[in-house]
């Protein structure tokens, strides 16, 4: 594999690796402000902000130049996608949470299923 195809899946993997950090720590807090006890919340504010920096970072470089992922497998890719999907959906609840908004009711069956 050539360097530069193995500098884009090193990225696209430490990317995926803080993706998923962030994701379980917005799942924690959720979790948390859910059961109406958001201070347990406090001691992941740390790494939660460490985190953060650093995915902004890596985002930015990504958005400021696209090929820097050039080289980075399709299947690899996809993954980050997907971890991405449910990093939204967990930023979202969180969202919603602290704004008050409740959450939307989860369908127990399809009509017509």
């Amino acid at each position: 594999m050539a360097l530069v195809a193995m500098n884009a899946e090193m990225r696209v993997r430490t990317l995926i690796a803080l993706t998923e950090e962030l994701t379980a720590i917005f799942a924690q807090e959720n979790a948390a402000i859910t059961a109406g006890r958001p201070e347990d919340a406090a001691p992941l504010r740390d790494d939660k902000f460490r985190l953060a920096a650093a995915y902004r970072d890596s985002i930015r470089r990504i958005a400021a130049d696209r090929a820097v992922l050039d080289g980075a497998s399709e299947p690899l890719l996809e993954k980050l996608r997907a971890t991405t999907s449910v990093f939204e959906r967990h930023v979202v609840e969180q969202h919603n949470l602290m704004s008050g908004v409740p959450a939307a009711p989860t369908p127990r069956h399809l009509p017509g299923a």
